[in-house]
């Protein structure tokens, strides 16, 4: 009797171990977005409910601009740090001179159709970076449906309970607002203005329409290597922008690192896979020292079905395990790289010099 007591006693400690270190390893699971289970459902007339309360579009901030000729923009920012290809056909014009003022407008054929930015001294009226949620819920008109209409087309965007959270969609007369809620404090932590056009190309919600489906443009070659580059700088510019609303300093940009991050990403898109492990190129570890890459600790932050950089890292943001890599000081460089849809952050603590000896 005694000895089957030790046993009982033996197997629930190694069921509580095993229990925590299951759960340990499922926080840190590659982070697959919304938009990989996002149907778009056809509908007919008689399933539509078209009559919507909207807020009126705002008077004053940054969604005025929406709509406008691009040259407003040159006007009142001047010319823009970066100009990035989308494979949505349209540019984003990038502005990241200044921390806390980082912003982008989307521009196509010299109209703006969307503004997104995270920086806390730009005006977003009617709302403010690092505002709570229940505030946000006091003065905001939410619904789990949200209509568009263009000409006689009719798309209905419904939100989960995880968006309803995390990423809210909101009406405002002719244009929309993403509210991109910090889910650990609470707080928005970036924005994104746009036009029906837009949201219906992005599809960022699961999506029921009536009439013509409206698609974005297939892209060449040309432009998916393009905006593959432009993603992966924007993935760099949103984690700085990101690590400043949260006090830590800015992280180094390593383009040696970027490669193999940008090379991971192709290697999952092509081998249709979603893991640190490659099974051809093998771990993390194996990746960085098969090109001589010297660090003193690295980890990797891997995403996909995403629609761009932005929900991508604010997918990151609201995961704990992706959000500690995000914001640990320890990491002095990181590489960003992106194919596709597929998104990879790889994370370096550089050694000191005389470091650099014991490793070599």
């Amino acid at each position: 009797m005694k000895t089957l007591f030790r046993i009982l006693i033996v197997l629930s400690f190694l069921a509580i171990i095993f229990f925590y270190s299951s759960n340990s390893n499922n926080n840190y699971e590659p982070l697959e977005g919304p938009n990989s289970s996002s149907p778009i459902i056809p509908k007919s007339e008689n399933d539509l409910e078209i009559l919507q309360e909207a807020l009126p579009r705002p008077e004053q901030g940054v969604s005025t601009l929406i709509g406008n000729n691009s040259k407003v923009l040159l006007e009142q920012y001047g010319e823009p740090k970066r100009i990035d290809a989308s494979a949505y056909g349209y540019e984003w014009w990038v502005y990241n001179d200044h921390p806390g003022q980082f912003i982008m407008f989307a521009v196509d054929e010299e109209v703006i159709t969307q503004v997104y930015t995270s920086g806390p001294s730009i005006d977003i009226s009617p709302y403010k970076i690092g505002q709570s949620l229940s505030d946000i819920y006091r003065m905001t008109i939410i619904s789990s449906e949200v209509v568009a209409k263009i000409n006689d087309n009719i798309y209905t965007f419904t939100m989960s309970e995880d968006d309803m959270n995390t990423r809210i969609l909101t009406k405002f007369d002719d244009i929309f607002a993403q509210l991109y809620i910090d889910s650990e404090q609470g707080i928005l932590s970036g924005i994104r203005y746009t036009d029906s056009k837009s949201l219906v190309m992005l599809r960022p919600y699961e999506m029921s329409f009536v009439g013509e489906l409206l698609s974005p443009p297939n892209p060449t070659s040309y432009l998916i290597e393009e905006s593959n580059k432009a993603s992966a700088y924007q993935l760099h510019d949103l984690l700085n922008e990101f690590r400043f609303q949260n006090n830590i300093p800015s992280i180094e940009n390593d383009q040696e690192v970027s490669t193999l991050a940008m090379q991971h990403s192709e290697d999952m898109y092509s081998q249709s896979y979603l893991s640190h492990e490659s099974p051809t190129k093998g771990s993390l570890k194996d990746r960085l020292d098969e090109v001589n890459i010297l660090y003193k600790d690295a980890e990797e932050n891997i995403a996909t079905a995403y629609n761009d950089s932005i929900e991508a890292v604010h997918g990151w943001l609201n995961s704990s395990a992706h959000r500690e890599y995000m914001m640990d000081n320890r990491f002095t460089h990181v590489g960003s790289g992106v194919f596709i849809n597929y998104y990879t952050h790889i994370f370096i603590q550089k050694p000191e010099e005389e470091e650099k000896e014991q490793i070599e």
